[in-house]
């Protein structure tokens, strides 16, 4: 019980072991804060990564494609652990929207199939909701919904009704015209939901080569805007219909003269070129692990192509082996980071080392009392680990939840940082600036009288006030002055353009946290054994002498 009493005794009274629980408590905020931000941007790479492609892909290896996809699709769904497939095309071009011309990558899907393989349809940005909202009108819940409303019908069919053009989904960063608002969002105002686009494509025959010695020009029409929160995709990305796609690039089955290789003379018939695509994409049955479907998968291509021999064979791989070299990048940079964070968290263990080292020293002489009125060595050692245990659990505790509070509010927290921190510096000089001559004023007109700290504390606290109210009266008087302020005092620690995602994460793992919280615990009780031994190992006759 004794060992209970003084260890909160020396918790409340003592200054040291405060300071020795802030260390605790920052180095375990701080361990938390990054392996939360680093965590959940692998956790959110890999989300898209999957997402965009699927379980497994079956790509060429040349931009011509390959041929004979429909055969191959009809035998991989037949497999068990196959779910579902459906091809793609994709290709490098360019799109004129607004008459600005943008790099871009272009693929052919053909939507309800893409969708059952991909979150296509959760990526759409836009709804009917928006159009309706457009033009100021009050839908009926027992109405159908105009044809020309429904956004994501539109877009899961790209076909839009009574337009001589396919239609087109573009990512919503493709679009000049959009500016994300002070909260981050798009506004369909500014979409390009509507609109008409020009794409610029560069067919290739078989053997690559230009065909038709130009580009392909096509009309489109946007019928509505995707966001995968990847902005490296969102900015160079548009969905058209596979067969129109396909048909644009010279991709789809045609039938040609029947020439003979080697006479070239024209033979009768006609020689039929199989379609092509560039890949085919594949979701796996759930029972099946990732590993079995690309095997089974593998093994269907190939027996596939070993009877056809000229046909140069596809590669098959999960969505972690294409997208391996980036995702292990981030892996190694978070275990790397967070490696470096620890070392540099053993200050914590330093700290609680040195604070409990002078506790021993400074209460040498309550140790030998204890020693003297029976306590024994394992009671001693017990008494400054159980110190060490403490404030090992308040201080990461404190830290868990300094860190909860940080990481639940990243993006508030950038936002205050990108568009109030001049304003909020304004207030601070103009406080501080105002305490602090308070301060001085004050205590140079208390000191004759003695009161000193009276008088500068009162001083401070009017002229804070008055500071307060200067800069209140400041900004409504001058109308620009706070926008001018926030223009030149800003910090955006979260550029989308720089880190893909266009949000920081903010979601704290449970066990991540624990196992930090229990290692930061068990280090302020390792940091405690040293001084806990000493202080056991102290000659009781010795300790009563010391001074």
């Amino acid at each position: 019980m004794y060992k209970l009493t003084l260890i909160l005794k020396y918790l409340r009274r003592k200054l040291g072991p405060m300071f020795a629980a802030l260390a605790v408590m920052l180095c375990t905020a701080m361990v938390i804060i990054v392996i939360s931000v680093m965590g959940g941007f692998l956790d959110m790479l890999q989300d898209s990564a999957k997402q965009l492609t699927g379980d497994v892909t079956v790509s060429a290896q040349s931009l011509t494609g390959f041929a004979h996809y429909e055969d191959l699709s009809i035998r991989l769904e037949k497999l068990d652990e196959v779910d579902a497939v459906s091809p793609v095309i994709s290709t490098f071009g360019m799109v004129n929207l607004f008459g600005q011309t943008i790099g871009v990558n272009i693929m052919g899907i053909e939507p309800e199939g893409f969708a059952r393989i991909v979150r296509y349809e959760d990526t759409l940005q836009w709804s009917a909701n928006d159009m309706f909202d457009r033009y100021g009108l009050e839908p009926d819940p027992g109405d159908p919904v105009p044809q020309g409303f429904d956004l994501k019908r539109l877009a899961m069919t790209l076909d839009p009704k009574g337009l001589d053009m396919p239609g087109m989904v573009i990512g919503i960063e493709v679009n000049p015209a959009h500016r994300r608002d002070e909260h981050g969002q798009y506004n369909f105002s500014l979409s390009a939901v509507q609109s008409q686009a020009t794409l610029t494509l560069l067919p290739l025959t078989e053997r690559g080569a230009p065909a038709n010695l130009g580009p392909e020009h096509g009309k489109a029409a946007v019928v509505n805007e995707f966001k995968s929160g990847l902005y490296d995709i969102d900015k160079s990305q548009v969905f058209v219909r596979f067969d129109v796609l396909q048909e644009k690039l010279g991709m789809h089955g045609q039938k040609t003269e029947n020439i003979d290789p080697e006479t070239g003379e024209t033979l009768p018939g006609v020689s039929v070129k199989p379609a092509r695509t560039s890949e085919l994409v594949l979701r796996g049955a759930e029972k099946y692990s990732l590993e079995q479907v690309h095997g089974a998968v593998k093994e269907e291509v190939k027996r596939f192509f070993e009877t056809r021999p000229d046909q140069f064979p596809p590669v098959v791989r999960t969505w972690k082996q294409r997208h391996a070299q980036f995702i292990n990048a981030v892996k190694n940079e978070k275990g790397m980071v967070t490696f470096l964070f620890v070392i540099i968290s053993i200050v914590a263990v330093v700290m609680v080392a040195t604070t409990f080292y002078m506790t021993v020293l400074e209460k040498t002489r309550d140790i030998g009392v204890l020693r003297a009125i029976g306590a024994s060595q394992g009671g001693i050692m017990g008494l400054f680990l159980g110190y060490g245990l403490a404030v090992g659990v308040v201080g990461s505790l404190l830290g868990l939840s300094l860190a909860l509070g940080i990481v639940w509010h990243l993006n508030e927290i950038q936002y205050w940082l990108a568009n109030h921190l001049g304003v909020s510096a304004h207030y601070a000089w103009c406080a501080g600036g105002g305490a602090l001559i308070g301060a001085v004023v004050g205590g140079a007109i208390g000191y004759p009288r003695r009161k000193a700290l009276r008088f500068a504390v009162l001083g401070a606290l009017v002229l804070m006030l008055a500071g307060l109210a200067g800069a209140w009266i400041s900004l409504d008087r001058a109308g620009d002055l706070a926008y001018k302020l926030n223009h030149a005092i800003s910090f955006k620690m979260w550029d989308p353009q720089t880190y893909f995602f266009d949000r920081i994460p903010d979601k704290v793992k449970f066990y991540d946290a624990l196992f930090i919280v229990l290692g930061a615990i068990l280090s302020s009780v390792v940091g405690a054994l040293i001084p806990a031994v000493l202080a056991a190992r102290l000659d009781p006759v010795e300790a009563l002498r010391y001074e």
